[in-house]
C-alpha cells in the first residue's frame, strides 16, 4: 500500500511537510507527478511552482532524483524495492480550489499537496495526518482506526476529499441516519442552529429528488473570511467560502443557502452523473467536455428551485431571481458569438480567466446554462403534456450513466435521453438543442414561460441614453472597466481601462453620469474626457437607444387550469 504523511511543524511558514511511501517497487525507477489541476475547477493552476525540498531515501540512505517535466519527479531506486519521498508544499493561497496553512488552521486540497505514483494511482492508499496540538481533523476520508488516519480506495477517492485541520467549531445532524458535519473556520454573524435546520432541509429536498443519499456521511468545511466566495463540490464533502457576514440580511443569507444547495447537488450530478471525458481523469492537462452546461447550468438552475421547494425560498423572490439572470445574459454580447457547447469546451482558457472583453467574446455556461435548462424543462413539460420534466431526465441519466461506468458520451446522448423520455423523435428537441446548445439563437423566454402561465415584462429603469460601457472605481479614480460591443462608446473608440474625467467639460463620476445621460436623449453627441495612459483625450460619442434592463415574470391574465398546474409542479407548491 501507498502511504502518504502530511505534517505541519511551522504553520506559520505555510509549509506543509508531505511524506510518500512507495512499496514494491520492480523496476530501476519511480515517477511521482504533482497535478497541475484539481476536478471541478476547470483551469490549469500549475500546483508544482509550490513543491520544494523534494528528497527520495531507502533503508540504505539517499536516492538520486531529477525532474523530468515541471510536474514529474523521477527517483532513480535501484535495487530497492521501497522509496520514501519527501518534500514541502507552499500554502498560502485561500481559495476553495488550494491549500492554505497558518497559525489558525490547515485546510487542503489533495491535488495541490498529494503527489502520485504512476502506473500505481488505481491502488488503495493510506493518509496520517499530523496537526498541531489541539487541532481537529475533519475530512471525507474514512477514518482507518485513529483519529488522525485515513483511507482511499484509490487516488482519485485521495483527492477529492479535502481536509480541514484546526480548533474549528464543529456542528452535526443526522438525515436517514447518515452523520452530515459542518466544520466552520472563522467568525461571522451566522445563527448555528438556524444554519443547521436550514442544511438538513437542503439535503433532504434533495435526497427526495434523486431517490437516496449516496455516501456514508458528508463533511461540509465552510470557511468563513473578509470579502470572497467560492464553493468546490466533491463526493462526499464540500468546501464553501463566504464572507463572514453573509448570513444577515435574509437576501444574503439566500446566497448562501443556494451556494450550499448548488455544491450539494453536484454529489449527484458531476461526481456521479458525469460526462465520459471527466473520469478517469488526467491530471496533467485538460479534460476537454462539451457537457458542462448540463453538469455545472443545470445545477444552477436548481440551485434556488430546490430552496423553493424546500421552502427556504418565496416563488415571489425565485421569480425575481430569475428574472435577474435572464437580464445578465440579456447584457452580453458574447450570447450571439458562443455557444454553450463552446463555453464548456473552452471553460479551461475562458470562463476562470476573464478580462476587459469576456462578456462581447463569450458566455458563462453556468448563467446561459441556467437558463437553457429552465427552457429545456419547460419543452419537456409541454411536448409530454406534464407527464414529464427535467427531473425525470436527470435521474434517468443517474440510473443510466453510474460512477462505475464511462459517463455520459458527448455524441448526442443527453438529446437522445430527452428523445426517449419523452417519446417525441420528431425533430423538435433536435431544434431546440441545435439553436440552443450548438447554435447562437436567441432564447425564446415567452414560450417556454407560459408553460407554468408566466410572461416577461420588459421595462428600462435606466436613462434612455446609452453609452454602451462599464465602470469600476480605482481609489479616487472612475475608469472604464468594460466597452460593450454593440455599444455607441465602442464604435466612438472609447477603451476598456480609460480613466474617465468629464463629460461635455463637467468632471463626472458613475453617479454623476448616470444623471447627465438622464438629461440627454439618444442621437445626441457628447464629450468624453479621458486619461489613457497619461495621455489626455477627447472623444465624441453619439448616444445610443438604452436596452431594457429591468424584467418582471408576472402571471398571465388568465392562464389555463393546466397552466396552473404546471406552476404548482414545477415550485412543487
Amino acid at each position: 500500500m501507498i502511504s502518504y504523511r502530511i505534517a505541519m511543524p511551522n504553520p506559520h511558514s505555510h509549509l506543509f511537510a508531505v511524506t510518500v511511501a512507495v512499496d514494491a517497487l520492480a523496476g530501476p525507477y519511480v515517477d511521482l507527478v504533482l497535478p497541475s489541476w484539481t476536478p471541478g475547477s476547470y483551469m490549469i493552476r500549475e500546483y508544482a511552482r509550490h513543491v520544494q525540498g523534494f528528497a527520495a531515501h531507502s533503508a540504505a540512505g539517499p536516492l538520486p532524483w531529477r525532474k523530468l517535466a515541471k510536474d514529474c519527479w523521477r527517483v532513480e531506486t535501484g535495487e530497492a524495492t521501497s522509496v520514501t519521498v519527501s518534500y514541502q508544499v507552499y500554502a498560502n493561497d485561500l481559495t476553495v480550489r488550494t491549500s492554505h496553512l497558518d497559525g489558525t488552521h490547515g485546510y487542503f486540497n489533495g491535488a495541490s499537496v498529494f503527489m502520485y505514483v504512476v502506473g500505481r494511482e488505481a491502488e488503495p492508499l493510506r493518509l496520517r495526518v499530523e496537526p498541531p496540538a489541539g487541532w481537529q481533523v475533519t475530512t471525507g476520508l474514512t477514518l482507518a482506526g485513529s483519529a488522525d488516519e485515513f483511507l482511499a480506495a484509490d487516488y482519485d477517492e485521495l483527492v477529492d476529499c479535502p481536509v480541514e485541520c484546526g480548533t474549528h467549531r464543529l456542528l452535526s445532524f443526522t438525515v436517514d441516519g447518515i452523520v452530515h458535519q459542518i466544520a466552520i473556520w472563522g467568525q461571522g454573524n451566522l445563527d448555528e442552529e438556524r444554519l443547521v435546520a436550514d442544511t438538513r432541509r437542503i439535503v433532504e429536498v434533495q435526497r427526495d429528488f434523486f431517490g437516496g443519499l449516496p455516501y456514508r456521511h458528508y463533511s461540509f468545511i465552510l470557511h468563513l473570511v473578509d470579502g470572497r466566495g467560492g464553493g468546490l463540490e466533491h463526493r462526499n464533502s464540500v468546501t464553501n467560502q463566504v464572507d463572514r457576514w453573509t448570513f444577515r440580511p435574509e437576501r444574503a443569507y439566500e446566497r448562501y443557502l443556494a451556494l450550499t444547495s448548488h455544491e450539494l447537488f453536484h454529489v449527484w450530478n458531476v461526481k456521479r452523473l458525469r460526462p465520459a471525458p471527466l473520469g478517469p481523469f488526467d491530471y496533467r492537462r485538460e479534460n476537454y467536455s462539451r457537457l458542462l452546461w448540463l453538469m455545472e447550468g443545470g445545477t444552477s438552475y436548481y440551485d434556488e428551485l430546490l430552496l423553493v421547494r424546500a421552502g427556504l425560498m418565496q416563488p415571489g423572490r425565485y421569480l425575481e431571481r430569475l428574472a435577474e439572470e435572464i437580464v445578465l445574459l440579456q447584457s452580453q454580447p458574447g450570447r450571439l458569438l458562443q455557444s454553450l457547447e463552446q463555453s464548456s469546451f473552452d471553460a479551461w482558457i475562458k470562463l476562470y480567466r476573464p478580462d476587459e472583453n469576456s462578456a462581447n467574446s463569450s458566455i458563462s455556461y453556468y448563467l446561459k446554462g441556467s437558463l437553457v435548462c429552465l427552457l429545456l424543462d419547460m419543452e419537456i413539460r409541454a411536448r409530454s403534456d406534464g407527464t414529464y420534466s427535467l427531473d425525470d431526465l436527470l435521474r434517468r441519466l443517474y440510473a443510466a450513466y453510474p460512477l462505475s461506468g464511462p459517463g455520459i458520451p458527448e455524441d448526442g446522448a443527453v438529446l437522445a435521453a430527452v428523445e426517449e423520455l419523452t417519446g417525441d423523435r420528431q425533430g423538435g428537441f433536435r431544434d431546440f438543442f441545435a439553436h440552443y446548445v450548438s447554435g447562437v439563437a436567441e432564447l425564446d423566454y415567452a414560450r417556454a414561460l407560459a408553460v407554468v402561465g408566466l410572461e416577461p415584462r420588459w421595462e428600462r429603469r435606466g436613462p434612455r441614453a446609452w453609452l454602451g460601457l462599464s465602470l469600476k472605481r480605482q481609489g479616487e479614480r472612475t475608469l472604464v472597466s468594460a466597452v460593450h460591443a454593440d455599444g455607441p462608446a465602442s464604435t466612438a473608440g472609447v477603451y476598456a481601462e480609460d480613466e474617465l474625467l468629464a463629460l461635455d467639460g463637467w468632471r463626472v463620476d458613475e453617479k454623476r453620469l448616470t444623471a447627465r445621460l438622464e438629461e440627454r436623449t439618444p442621437g445626441a453627441t457628447v464629450r468624453l474626457t479621458l486619461f489613457r495612459g497619461d495621455a489626455l483625450v477627447e472623444v465624441p460619442v453619439t448616444l445610443g437607444e438604452a436596452p431594457s434592463d429591468h424584467l418582471e415574470l408576472v402571471p398571465l391574465s388568465e392562464p389555463s387550469a393546466a397552466q396552473q398546474q404546471a406552476y404548482r409542479n414545477w415550485l412543487g407548491r
